[in-house]
């Protein structure tokens, strides 16, 4: 059985330690086609440094002697194009960039070593004789090389190829100081500079370019750089090129112990990435899958199906909501079931966002899916299992961070109950005592939705259960569905503000009435009514 390659970024390596490798090499014939000069987005750990591993080995004019071994098993091994092995390729990796001085001496000097320790690299590998000029500037540092490169007038051009163009601006999605990087990305900084070196040689001595990065905050620094750029990220044919398809899942698992069942796992918890409002299949983060068959070779399931080196980077999400109104777009997000806004192509650095700019700054960074493109909006949906338990967390995080105690023994004492016991008291009971304890301004603008998500996101956040809001019960629409193995439940939920005039027995018969309407062919089914009138409840199970 072949290797399962979670972590490696290195095709060659891939290749002959005998790992898995899904044959992405078709698109190569098609990136050639669409343009010289291409920028390529996709969410962290998605695939990108991979694929540009492997475009690295097969451009090279140095991997011609090891073409044959790397590439054999592969599509363009049949299907070779005009550009096989046939630039020198100066490739900078700037995943490793991050500005935690924020000034802009230290921001330069930290790229430009980057910059001329890759160079270095590049000289050695072609065996080229020059003498690095010393100079702090990073466009210099090019400038200077790439002068004197085309002095020597080489049989071959070089293929640019920047990996993750865009990390450092990981820290403007942390940061409240955005003035830092308006000067390092702004018209007169030298990340601009940088990018109008690499233009100048174009053609003359740089025939290709090609950019990998996460979101398109510092695009526009890029595309003011380097004329005739290609942004390929929306386009059709590319949704799957560093995505793994279906059929490529299944391939992965066709000697994975209970394949069935573990493919049925995958589709659950991680399908569900588009990347193109009319591309007909959603497709998985390749990371994650591998992740997760890295336990599965063995016959087990994974109980924790989110990988924690994903994980560590979605805090993210915390700022990217509060740059807008974070809670209308978590509505939105949680209880609707999608968000619609339009797709901002280059997002600006400013102190002020729309919301368009954080859906799709969301969207960008893989916390967000397209789900479909109609009447000229973008519908977005959170795009799998996995991701909607970080959002219940990061919701449940913003409730519970005005609370005057910890409530974590209660959840865990709850949660056994539910699943174990068939039972909701202690549910309820949490409920009540979460929402005594929020500030009484805050509470006065709760509504009924806002105890729908909360029930909905306490109990999401477990794999032991599958949770819905608005569940579709014969064309009607029940509050809460909750499915066990053990046990399922119904749950139509009503709220009463205190200050209403609302009459509790009219409200309690309109639940008994639609409850009574549901129904579902479920083991173990229990039929729930529960009222909140302000912090206080009534539950009563409807037989």
């Amino acid at each position: 059985m072949k290797k399962i390659p979670y972590g490696i970024t290195n095709y060659k390596t891939l290749i002959e330690e005998d790992y898995y490798y899904v044959d992405k090499t078709m698109y190569l014939e098609k990136l050639e086609d669409v343009g010289s000069v291409l920028v390529y987005l996709r969410p962290r750990r998605f695939g990108k440094t991979l694929f540009t591993s492997m475009m690295e080995y097969y451009y090279d004019v140095n991997s011609k002697d090891i073409y044959d071994n790397l590439f054999k098993d592969t599509y363009v091994y049949k299907n070779p194009t005009k550009n096989k092995n046939n630039y020198y390729i100066l490739k900078f990796d700037f995943s490793g960039i991050s500005f935690y001085d924020e000034t802009n001496e230290a921001a330069m000097k930290q790229f430009n070593f980057e910059v001329s320790t890759k160079i270095s690299q590049f000289l050695n590998q072609y065996n080229i004789s020059y003498k690095l000029y010393k100079t702090d500037n990073p466009s210099d540092t090019l400038l200077y090389f790439l002068s004197y490169f085309k002095s020597l007038n080489l049989n071959h051009k070089i293929y640019l190829m920047i990996d993750e163009y865009d990390h450092f601006v990981n820290g403007l999605l942390s940061s409240s100081n955005t003035s830092f990087y308006q000067t390092i990305l702004g018209e007169n900084g030298f990340v601009k500079d940088f990018y109008r070196t690499i233009n100048k040689f174009s053609d003359s001595v740089i025939e290709r370019v090609y950019l990998t990065g996460v979101c398109s905050v510092s695009l526009d620094t890029v595309t003011h750089g380097i004329l005739n750029i290609v942004n390929i990220s929306s386009e059709y044919i590319f949704n799957s090129m560093t995505a793994l398809t279906h059929e490529e899942v299944k391939y992965l698992l066709k000697e994975i112990p209970n394949k069935d069942n573990h493919y049925h796992t995958i589709i659950k918890n991680y399908e569900g990435y588009l990347f193109h409002g009319k591309a007909e299949e959603k497709v998985f983060n390749p990371t994650l899958i591998m992740y997760y068959l890295n336990y599965a070779k063995h016959g087990l399931e994974r109980l924790n199906l989110m990988d924690p080196n994903i994980i560590s980077s979605y805090h993210q999400i915390q700022y990217i909501a509060s740059l807008g109104n974070d809670k209308e777009i978590l509505h939105d997000i949680l209880y609707h079931g999608e968000v619609v806004s339009s797709l901002t192509l280059k997002i600006p650095l400013t102190a002020k966002y729309y919301k368009r700019d954080v859906v799709s700054l969301l969207y960008y960074l893989g916390y967000l899916s397209i789900q479909d493109f109609k009447d000229s909006k973008y519908h977005f949906v959170i795009p799998n299992q996995c991701m909607k338990r970080f959002y219940a967390e990061y919701y449940l995080s913003i409730l519970k961070s005005d609370l005057k105690k910890s409530y974590d023994k209660e959840e865990i004492d709850l949660v056994h109950e539910v699943y174990e016991d068939g039972k909701l008291n202690k549910l309820c009971e949490y409920i009540s005592q979460l929402l005594k304890d929020i500030d009484n301004q805050t509470f006065s603008n709760y509504t009924e939705k806002d105890l729908q998500i909360i029930l909905y996101i306490i109990l999401f956040r477990y794999s032991a259960f599958d949770v819905y809001l608005e569940y579709s019960i014969n064309n009607n629409f029940i509050d809460l569905a909750i499915f066990t193995k053990k046990y399922n439940y119904l749950v139509e939920l009503k709220y009463i503000k205190e200050k209403d005039k609302k009459s509790y027995d009219e409200v309690y018969q309109k639940a008994k009435e639609q409850i009574k309407k549901y129904t579902i062919h479920k083991d173990n089914l229990r039929k729930y009514i529960i009222i909140f009138t302000g912090s206080h409840y009534m539950l009563e199970e409807i037989m």
